[in-house]
């Protein structure tokens, strides 16, 4: 169950960071970015669906629900804190992922 709130904890920060009023306050403005942290979000919520830990009956869902409350509840109660430091491990994985797709320029070599 542990496992399952967490999971679902980063999902619920994801989709806080794609929310209007975060996003604005964290500088995202890209759509794409904000369409990849959705589809991250739905993606991290299925493999805590299917990582619950039970099988698949009702208590299943029951499970999940029950994680995903917890979650819920612990990023609002955060996020009403200090929502800077909450978000700001998915805005570190933003900035290392655009990082990583702007093409480097080619280096200067001077000549003595």
């Amino acid at each position: 169950m542990f496992e399952t709130i967490l999971l679902t904890l980063v999902a619920w920060m994801c989709l806080a960071t794609s929310a209007f009023r975060f996003r604005r306050e964290l500088g995202i403005t890209a759509p794409m970015t904000i369409r990849a942290l959705r589809i991250v979000a739905a993606a991290v919520l299925v493999v805590a669906l299917g990582r619950c830990g039970a099988p698949v009956t009702g208590e299943r869902i029951v499970r999940f629900l029950g994680a995903g409350s917890i979650s819920a509840v612990v990023m609002v109660v955060t996020l009403s804190v200090a929502p800077g430091v909450v978000l700001r491990p998915v805005t570190l994985v933003l900035a290392a992922v655009q990082a990583l797709r702007q093409p480097r320029a080619p280096r200067r070599t001077v000549d003595a």
